[in-house]
């Protein structure tokens, strides 16, 4: 079977701006977007696909897109075109354990 590419059709795609690739062409327009929302100094401190850990055996772990601090306030958001039954309880378990609410933009 030959490989057809991703799941979900999502390109990945290289910003110049970010100096980094990301997986689709939506997380990387969303990240153009934070970090031009940086240089005007109105967000500070921007990481990129940050690890939590839900579980330690089995490890078992959450990757969102984007950290940064606004208005004192740290913001964890992700980029879902299909936002997935995985991600879904993910998420739920992200919140419930250690309070992190996730903003999801498409």
């Amino acid at each position: 079977m030959a490989w057809r590419g991703n799941k979900y059709s999502a390109k990945k795609t290289y910003s110049e701006l970010c100096g980094r690739k990301f997986d689709s062409k939506a997380e990387a327009r969303r990240g153009e977007e934070l970090e031009l929302l940086q240089k005007a100094g109105e967000i500070r401190d921007l990481q990129y696909q940050v690890k939590f850990t839900l579980h330690h055996k089995p490890i078992i772990t959450i990757k969102l897109d984007f950290v940064y601090e606004e208005n004192g306030e740290t913001i964890f958001a992700d980029v879902k075109g299909v936002e997935t039954r995985e991600f879904r309880v993910k998420r739920y378990w992200l919140e419930e354990q250690q309070g992190i609410h996730v903003l999801l933009t498409k």
